[in-house]
């Protein structure tokens, strides 16, 4: 699948990971999922770009139109809450397009969310004040249970 969502409840921490073959409808159906379950929004979260993401599909003009998408999601909802979203990508391939998402992200701040991209989980964790423990934890996946899903089949909420 190439959107994963998991959720460390100790930490209250999300974890979302891209990999695979990733199309421009599978961000969207993320979105969706996020507008409809604003519990989620609620936690920091790291997202990782693997390095096996497939992304050959999604042009510029995709992610645009997911980043619009994205606005029109999530203004309605009027969040009330700050977190922290770090992204590290392991991508050489992949970084143009976070580089192009981040780049949109900066020009229209969000009330809700501060987002930046790291080059490692260590330098991600110590943004998100995370002990080496928990560092750990993040970097290797532990305890993150798995919330939905999203990719070639549709998207499943897992419970």
């Amino acid at each position: 699948m190439p959107i994963i969502l998991r959720h460390n409840a100790a930490l209250e921490l999300n974890r979302v990971e891209y990999s695979g073959a990733l199309r421009a409808k599978d961000l969207h159906d993320h979105a969706a999922f996020n507008a409809a379950n604003p519990v989620w929004l609620g936690f920091d979260c790291v997202s990782i770009v693997h390095e096996n993401i497939e992304i050959s599909t999604i042009s510029l003009n995709d992610l645009d139109g997911v980043f619009k998408a994205h606005r029109e999601l999530f203004e309605p909802l009027n969040l009330m809450f700050m977190r922290r979203s770090a992204w590290v990508c392991e991508s050489a391939l992949a970084q143009r397009l976070l580089s192009h998402w981040m780049d949109k992200r900066n020009a229209d701040k969000s009330r809700w969310a501060d987002v930046r991209q790291f080059e490692t989980f260590e330098a991600a964790a110590e943004w998100m004040l995370l002990s080496s423990e928990n560092t750990a934890i993040l970097k290797h996946g532990v305890d993150f249970q798995e919330i939905a899903r999203f990719g070639a089949a549709p998207p499943a909420l897992v419970r």
